[in-house]
């Protein structure tokens, strides 16, 4: 082949090869954009809830599921493992089910409300093809790609703050609890010959000192919950988990108003702006609700209807 026409060839493989160079570079860029604004939309579309100081428990979801808990004040992890047989009440006249049927029924978040039913304490969220191993990695690398693995309904900086966290917990501070080995479920049958596992809240609130939370306790606040509503029942609820996370819940009774939107006053603390997020709590509060207030609790919590449509 003539020297001018290598040279030519050369130079026209040269050109595709810059072109190839360009078009792949310009799909990066175009996925690292997208990255960035989904991104974007997840850091500024929900306001971030956990402080990051207060205890912090999520469903962790694989091919099997685990109740985690993370005490950030001890630095200790405790999971739950939830087997795929236990027998519980779903929110929202669900009825009853299988837990290992509540995704598919709802979702995450359905299935984070039906555990922290059961289990009477505060769920931040769900982490979907979440496995411990993932969040003990103690790899800097995995900090970063850690966003993309998870389906959640925590934000970005929750899910950060939550596994640089947990990577730092000695091995030795994390304790893995059998619900069954424990002696806490009993098996039994439903009409149509399914096997299932059921509990009751007073062996299970056996659980609670493990998550209980460092500041509440340390407090010490007294609580006096009211319910607010038409709707029997709701009140105990809210106090069973309270006192399942260290709280000391000295009054439950009706109030003689009824509101819409649940209301906490009393003496500014730790353990009064942990109930405000758990209850989602804020505003100003009713001068009325501040009357029926009772003296003998510094913490008072009146329960309104958006606390029994969260049931």
């Amino acid at each position: 082949m003539p020297t001018w026409k290598i040279a030519q060839s050369n130079k026209n493989t040269a050109k595709k090869i810059k072109l190839a160079v360009a078009v792949l570079g310009l799909v990066i860029v175009l996925l690292l954009f997208a990255q960035a604004l989904k991104f974007t939309q997840m850091l500024f579309g929900k306001q971030s809830n956990w402080n990051g100081d207060s205890n912090i428990n999520v469903v962790l979801k694989s091919d099997s599921l685990k109740l985690l808990s993370y005490n950030p004040k001890d630095e200790k992890v405790t999971v739950v493992e939830i087997p795929e047989k236990l027998y519980l009440e779903v929110p929202g006249g669900y009825g009853s089910w299988r837990v290992g049927s509540v995704f598919a029924l709802g979702g995450g978040e359905l299935l984070s409300e039906s555990i922290s039913s059961f289990f009477g304490i505060p769920l931040a969220g769900f982490l979907d093809n979440a496995t411990l191993a993932s969040l003990t990695d103690k790899n800097p690398l995995s900090n970063f790609s850690i966003l993309s693995q998870f389906k959640t309904n925590l934000t970005p900086f929750e899910v950060l703050r939550l596994k640089m966290g947990i990577s730092a917990v000695r091995f030795d501070k994390i304790t893995t609890l059998n619900l069954e080995e424990m002696g806490l479920l009993d098996g039994s049958k439903l009409a149509d010959g399914t096997e299932v596992l059921t509990s009751d809240p007073v062996r299970l609130d056996s659980l609670s000192e493990r998550f209980a939370d460092p500041e509440i306790k340390t407090e010490r606040k007294t609580i006096a919950v009211f319910n607010a509503t038409s709707h029997s029942g709701i009140a105990q609820k809210a106090a069973r988990l309270i006192a399942n996370i260290g709280g000391d819940v000295i009054i439950i009774s009706n109030s003689e108003i009824k509101i819409e939107k649940t209301a906490i006053l009393g003496e500014a603390s730790k353990t009064l702006d942990n109930l405000k997020q758990i209850f989602s709590s804020s505003g100003t509060i009713d001068p009325q609700l501040e009357d029926l207030a009772s003296p003998r609790a510094q913490i008072n919590l009146f329960l309104g209807e958006d606390y029994f449509n969260s049931l």
